[in-house]
């Protein structure tokens, strides 16, 4: 299911990060997309204030320091192979060859999170106990439109351009370290978007 040596186009600046192109083989893509749980029955996360950042979104986890949840056994036999594949030692070699960084002894989260319209995240650089983050995007066609880019920035303050920006969806996915420098943040998803905006995220602690 994973290709370990997918396309991958790797930026130092304004940190460590990395696009990647079809991580998720085709085939395994159309099943996932298949076995995707109903989003909107999906758990809804928000906050307004305070804390590192401020979001809305939907989230449903997976696998929580390593452990596979209630929800996991839930789900179709395509989020089994790719949680699978996900906790294996290839796939921790293949984001250490990436990003430089040695996520061999860490404990993952695993889980899916589907944005609708409104929802999105503010610029943070993540928890300080967290090695890496790994975001995959499962819509097959998105367009620049509908929002929800994932934003690389440089600053926290969200009147700032962003640096770069990565459009969810057709097979993308990015990774990056975390760092004090690792100003990211999800953009709002527009009201005129046609479905949600999907995805799977790994976490990578120490």
């Amino acid at each position: 299911m994973l290709d370990l040596r997918a396309a991958a186009h790797a930026h130092e600046r304004p940190y460590r990060w990395a696009e990647v192109h079809d991580f998720i083989d085709a085939d395994g893509m159309r099943r996932l997309r298949e076995q995707f749980p109903p989003a909107r029955l999906l758990p809804r996360s928000r906050r307004d204030s305070g804390g590192d950042k401020t979001y809305r979104m939907s989230v449903l986890p997976l696998v929580r320091r390593g452990e596979p949840l209630a929800a996991l056994a839930g789900l179709g036999p395509a989020w089994h192979e790719l949680t699978a594949a996900l906790t294996a030692s290839a796939y921790r070699s293949w984001v250490r060859s990436l990003v430089a960084v040695d996520v061999t002894d860490s404990v993952l989260d695993i889980g899916l999170f589907a944005f609708g319209p409104g929802d999105r995240i503010s610029p943070h650089t993540d928890k300080t106990g967290k090695h890496a983050t790994h975001v995959l995007y499962l819509n097959e066609h998105w367009e620049s439109g509908y929002g929800g880019q994932f934003e690389v920035r440089s600053t926290p303050d969200p009147e700032t351009p962003p640096s770069a920006t990565v459009t969810p969806g057709e097979g993308r996915s990015v990774l990056f370290p975390r760092s004090d420098r690792s100003w990211h943040a999800v953009a709002p998803v527009a009201a005129h978007a046609p479905e949600h905006r999907l995805t799977i995220q790994v976490e990578m602690w120490r």
